[in-house]
């Protein structure tokens, strides 16, 4: 579709350029926006567009009641969303023996949620504490989400991206790599000087020049530097249309 990608495994269409997932039934108010602008009879063209395409789950109410299929932890991010945000903060309070899991990028936020929903409360008070308080919570998570609002506008945990400032020493390569990189060069160093040799007479082949009349008038010093491929041009007999000397 031209506005949007369809994922099936989720039953919802993202928009291309939000890239967060709009129900159809908000189409028509998506597309009206700020951000579209579209004229009516191309929204109209894009709700019957998206009514072609089966499963998807078509409103609020849908929404609210399925049991939305959200990715384990450890999957790769969803491309056709938004870039992971990576200072997320989860929940850790146990509920029912397995961990609340809400994930927010707020640790005022996760502070309410913490209260409200669990009756957590921070011991420290007023004036700096001598022992570091602990909070039920981790940071530096890195989380997606489906929907800007509404049900199931929660964040879910995607698996860190490889990049260079994940790795150990950014920057550096290591000996493996190093030894292929000199290979490589030395290669392409030797290459270009025997296409150098084959392309330009030099002095130095005087001496390995069977013919002593050659070396007698000096012909390898006097052609030293010059390509062999246009010196052979000159030779070649001219053609028929060449007025005669």
């Amino acid at each position: 579709m031209e506005y949007f990608i369809h994922l099936p495994e989720f039953q919802v269409i993202v928009c291309k350029q939000c890239q967060h997932a709009v129900l159809p039934s908000f189409i028509h108010a998506h597309f009206r926006g700020k951000h579209h602008r579209l004229e009516k009879e191309e929204r109209e063209r894009i709700i019957d567009a998206a009514a072609e395409i089966n499963g998807l789950i078509e409103d609020n109410k849908a929404l609210r009641q399925c049991e939305f299929p959200f990715p384990p932890p450890t999957s790769k991010p969803i491309v056709a969303l938004a870039k992971p945000k990576r200072d997320g903060v989860q929940c850790t309070i146990k509920v029912n023996g397995k961990a609340c899991g809400y994930i927010c990028c707020s640790p005022q936020y996760m502070q309410e949620h913490s209260w409200k929903e669990h009756k957590w409360k921070s011991k420290e008070k007023g004036g700096r504490s001598k022992k570091r308080n602990i909070v039920p919570w981790k940071t530096d998570i890195h989380c997606q989400r489906f929907f800007k609002s509404g049900p199931k506008s929660v964040y879910f945990e995607v698996s860190v991206e490889a990049s260079p400032s994940n790795t150990s020493c950014p920057g550096i390569a290591s000996r493996d790599d190093q030894f292929k990189a000199a290979k490589r060069e030395l290669e392409a160093a030797l290459r270009k000087a025997e296409e150098k040799e084959r392309r330009y007479i030099e002095e130095a082949e005087e001496s390995r020049e069977p013919n002593p009349w050659l070396r007698r008038v000096g012909w390898a010093a006097h052609l030293a530097g010059l390509n062999r491929a246009e010196i052979r041009s000159w030779i070649e007999m001219p053609d028929g249309e060449e007025p005669k000397l």
